[in-house]
Parts: structure tokens; C-alpha cells; sequence
């Protein structure tokens, strides 16, 4: 079968009006406003001048080779002596003591307290199998036994506040060690 070459043009051109499209008319952007910097602050550029000096240099003559002079000690001034017949008023109170110590009346209470967080922290250490814990479980479990048994060498030292700190961090690790 033969197709006529007129038909097959016609074909053609009916296909290929369906491809062409509509070009769009180009939407023309907003003009934006534009930003024109503002002028940059005078400077102040002050030029130094160096004074040149224009007196000839004469060659000096040859001279002995002269050593240096020993520099004079210097003498310091004496402090200004105060003069003891004047008063000068009530003498300054002392600083307050910065002491991390219970008050006196406060000491039994405070190591009753910490007595209380080392036995705690020690039942909890006693809850925990060490050998059923990983590398750094076992590593906490040792941090917290020793920081109870340095605890109890600052109580007995009497630096109670060294061993409340002590027991506090043994008495958290030991109840992290038992959930």
C-alpha cells in the first residue's frame, strides 16, 4: 500500500500545529527599591611630620676605645613614714571569714545528715552486682565506694563540708547504679 506523498505532508503539518505553544508574555517584576548606601563618615588622617636634621656629620676622629662607665646605683626614695600622733579614725573591722562551716550550734544536725546519705549511698552500693555491670558501670560502682570511704575520712577529719559533697555525689551514683 502507497501512501500519497500529500497526504503524509498533510499529516505532518496537522501533527506538528499540535506541538507549537503559546509563548507567554513575559510578567514584569516589581520594581524593587534601590539601596543606595548612605556616605561613608569623614576620616581624620593626621600626617606626621618628622623633623629632619640637616647639620652635617663630621667624621669623628679615631679615640681610644673608651669602656663603659659603670651606671650609678640607683637609690630609692624612702616610704613616707606616717605620722603616728595623728589619729585616723576607728580602725577597719575585718573582713568576714569566709569559712565553709556549719554554725556551731548546726554541726550535729549536718553530720547526722551526712551520716544518713553515706548510709544510703552504701545500702545502694550493697543492691548493685558489680559483675553483672559493663566496663564503665563498674568504673562508676568504684567512683562511688571510694568517694563513700573518703567521706568518712573528712568526717572523721571533721571537715564536714568536704563530706557532705562527698557523700552527696556517692549517695546520686550508687542510686543510679541500682535502676
Amino acid at each position: 500500500m502507497r501512501l500519497h506523498p500529500l497526504a503524509v505532508v498533510a499529516a505532518l503539518v496537522v501533527g506538528a500545529s499540535g506541538c507549537a505553544t503559546r509563548v507567554a508574555a513575559p510578567v514584569a517584576e516589581p520594581e524593587l527599591p534601590q539601596m543606595i548606601p548612605p556616605p561613608a563618615p569623614p576620616r581624620v588622617v593626621a600626617i606626621y611630620v618628622e623633623p629632619v636634621d640637616l647639620a652635617p656629620v663630621e667624621a669623628a676622629p679615631a679615640a681610644e676605645p673608651v669602656s663603659p662607665a659603670r651606671p650609678q646605683p640607683r637609690t630609692a626614695a624612702p616610704p613616707p613614714v606616717p605620722d603616728l600622733d595623728t589619729p585616723q579614725g576607728p580602725p577597719a573591722p575585718p573582713p568576714p571569714a569566709l569559712t565553709l562551716t556549719p554554725s556551731p550550734g548546726s554541726e550535729a544536725k549536718t553530720e547526722a545528715s551526712i551520716r544518713a546519705l553515706l548510709s544510703r549511698a552504701a545500702r545502694d552500693l550493697a543492691l548493685v552486682n558489680s559483675s553483672g555491670l559493663s566496663a564503665d558501670g563498674r568504673t562508676q560502682f568504684e567512683a562511688a565506694r571510694r568517694f563513700v570511704e573518703q567521706a568518712e575520712e573528712a568526717l572523721k577529719a571533721r571537715n564536714l563540708v568536704y563530706a557532705g559533697k562527698l557523700a552527696d555525689k556517692a549517695a546520686v551514683m550508687a542510686a543510679v547504679l541500682v535502676r
